[in-house]
């Protein structure tokens, strides 16, 4: 390490700093907002009408929609792992020392959250290459058109407890700069540190969902639309839960009695707000009407009925801008859909899910090209000819149905029955598929042993049989008498 390397960035190195810095800046408050809703600790503001706002801060009341929108999507979202036809490049091996069948969820999370995320791929002591997930919170980059990769980048790391920011990275394409600053988070970043990995590019990958020409860093799933109905089933729920304060118990109302006929035993009478309380509306005794008789009767409860039919129209509403099927909105019927009407209210998820995987696809092709340039030095020529990507099928088939259909494939000869791809369409776990395949190895080894005995008892018994058909045929001849036999 050059010494003089270190010290402050130089003029160029901390003009790119300064830029990608105020990117993260400039979309932390919409990040903050999207990770709220996704939470569901969002702020909804009270309109003052149905909720006095002496009584709203006591009104705590949570509506998961905007969760449900990225899990549902999520939960379709599963990353086998690269698959390679024809080679061996290890990254198989890559996959499982990083674990990236359960963190890959946290980069498809967090890009369906926030709109996009990042993954970087380094050297590692236990673990090479390293693959981490970082979040749009801490990290953003710039974006080279041409490329379609990213030219500069910037992470930061915050300290919980001195509640500041003391340590960052910058991202060049031949290098990764390492920097700190002071306890307090005061004062001007200083570099510890470069790595000088000649790459050629940055080890930092950008997912980015649902991306377009104008917003290439792609959007959130969760919407305005989506942050509007969500603001709106909060308040209708905070009036429901109003409404069954008043009107839990029954309110009664009495005419022709006197108000000394609700003194209390000691002969005290009973005050306005105990009245209340009581649920008790008395009309005074009429002095005209002596011999008219009091009556008693009770007026009808609240019923959450209009509420819930709300609740039920912003229900739909979200459904037709998530594509989220309504049961899963928590509007269940008592007549249960059969298998076809639910693939039929899946359909639109299960293709916006597959264009996520699409999407999210070329975000994991290019960390197995860094992961493969960080530990061998090169990218294999035919990466992109052999390398592909296996993901589970976005769909939701039953087993008896994907079961029924691999065995027609296998029936026609479009699938081998011992392939792993069939294996894996009927769900047969990697674990299973390697017991299959030792149970198979070892069945035809006993079979081979178990018929070996009876293969060289028929040889035994032919091998006669075979040398006098030889001599009556003529085929078996010695010496050059034959030859001159047959000129």
């Amino acid at each position: 390490m050059n010494l003089s390397t270190l010290g402050l960035l130089s003029d160029d190195e901390q003009q790119q700093f300064n830029r990608v810095w105020l990117l993260i800046e400039r979309h932390e408050i919409a990040n903050r907002t999207a990770k709220a809703y996704y939470e569901g600790r969002q702020r909804v503001r009270s309109l003052d009408i149905a909720i006095p706002r002496r009584i709203a801060p006591l009104v705590h009341t949570v509506v998961g929609w905007a969760g449900v929108a990225v899990d549902v999507l999520d939960e379709r979202l599963d990353w086998l792992g690269w698959v390679e036809q024809g080679a061996d490049y290890g990254l198989t091996e890559i996959y499982r020392r990083n674990e990236l069948d359960t963190d890959s969820s946290l980069a498809h999370v967090d890009s369906l959250v926030y709109g996009c995320d990042f993954i970087t791929v380094g050297t590692g002591d236990d673990v090479h290459p390293l693959i981490t997930v970082e979040s749009p919170l801490h990290m953003s980059g710039i974006r080279d058109v041409r490329t379609r990769r990213l030219s500069v980048a910037v992470s930061r790391y915050w300290d919980d407890d001195r509640k500041v920011y003391t340590s960052a990275r910058l991202y060049l394409p031949d290098q990764t700069v390492y920097l700190e600053r002071g306890e307090l988070g005061a004062g001007p970043w200083r570099v510890y540190d470069r790595d000088q990995h000649n790459l050629g590019r940055l080890p930092v990958v950008q997912m980015a969902n649902h991306p377009t020409a104008s917003r290439p860093f792609g959007r959130s799933e969760i919407t305005r639309g989506v942050r509007g109905l969500v603001d709106n089933a909060v308040r209708t729920l905070g009036a429901m839960e109003l409404n069954r304060e008043f009107f839990s118990a029954p309110r009664l109302w009495a005419t022709g009695v006197a108000p000394e006929q609700f003194a209390k035993a000691d002969g005290s009478a009973v005050t306005g707000w105990e009245a209340v309380i009581g649920r008790m509306m008395a009309i005074p005794h009429d002095e005209d009407s002596p011999d008219a008789k009091p009556a008693v009767g009770q007026f009808e409860q609240g019923r959450p009925g209009p509420y819930l039919d709300y609740l039920r129209g912003l229900a739909q509403l979200l459904s037709a801008e998530t594509a989220i099927p309504p049961m899963m909105l928590g509007f269940a019927t008592d007549t249960a859909a059969s298998a076809d009407a639910i693939r039929a209210m899946e359909s639109r998820l299960v293709k916006r899910a597959e264009r996520r995987q699409l999407m999210f696809g070329r975000a994991w092709r290019e960390v197995g090209r860094l992961a493969l340039l960080i530990r061998d030095g090169a990218i294999p020529a035919d990466y992109d000819r052999v390398v592909g990507l296996d993901w589970r099928d976005a769909a939701t088939p039953t087993m008896a149905a994907e079961a029924d259909s691999t065995t027609k494939l296998v029936q026609a000869q479009i699938l081998p029955a011992s392939s792993p791809v069939t294996w894996r369409r009927i769900g047969l776990t990697e674990i299973e598929q390697r017991q299959v395949e030792q149970d198979l190895r070892r069945g035809r080894v006993q079979q081979l042993v178990a018929g070996l005995p009876g293969a060289a008892a028929h040889v035994q018994a032919t091998k006669p049989d075979v040398a006098q058909a030889a001599m009556r045929s003529g085929s078996v001849s010695t010496g050059d008498s034959a030859g001159n036999q047959t000129a």
